[in-house]
């Protein structure tokens, strides 16, 4: 989600985009490091909006937003469950993905507000193996990591921190990761031009 400090004159995405058009690579945002999803979001945003921001890369979500607090940045890109339990001293603008979020329901997506952001920048976390894992071993795993999500336990300390979760399976995450990989090499590529 984009966000601002609570005081940001900057109060809405139309406000931060009409100011970085103003103000080409004035707009400061930060997010948790380089080609990480918050990354990707501003990259998306500056595409779509047709601006030119400076991104300040941190060494985490707590820096980020800690950044966005103090007001060493304007904004910031940060995770949904950061942002949630900090909403209380932040004014969130828009969420990117494409669709509004249980946690944050009067929060827009940037679609709604008529900026094309999808939801490459999404991070999913998830568990991997390395390479030459013994295959027994990585089907046990691949049925025992979603089943610990179903847990009501695990499920309710999620929510009440405000992280969603998405289960998915073995096979639903190599296709997610195909598509999100040919949607990624677009962008990245025309950064690169």
């Amino acid at each position: 989600v984009l966000c601002v400090a609570k005081n940001s004159k900057l109060t809405s995405v139309d406000e931060l985009v009409k100011f970085a058009k103003e103000n080409p690579g004035k707009l400061t945002i930060n997010g948790a490091g380089l080609y990480v999803g918050h990354h990707i979001a501003t990259l998306q945003l500056q595409k779509a909006a047709g601006i030119k921001v400076t991104y300040i890369p941190e060494k985490g979500g707590t820096d980020a937003l800690q950044s966005v607090l103090s007001g060493k940045v304007l904004a910031g890109f940060n995770n949904l469950a950061d942002v949630y339990r900090s909403q209380d001293r932040l004014t969130i603008l828009a969420i990117a993905d494409v669709k509004r979020h249980e946690f944050l329901p009067d929060v827009p997506t940037f679609r709604e507000l008529g900026i094309d952001i999808d939801d490459a920048s999404v991070n999913f976390r998830g568990y991997a193996m390395p390479k030459g894992v013994d295959p027994a071993i990585v089907d046990k795993a691949a049925k025992i990591v979603p089943a610990m999500f179903n847990d009501p336990e695990v499920v309710k300390r999620m929510q009440e921190s405000g992280s969603p979760m998405l289960i998915m399976d073995r096979e639903q995450v190599k296709k997610m990761f195909a598509e999100k990989q040919k949607t990624l090499e677009v962008l990245l590529k025309e950064l690169r031009n």
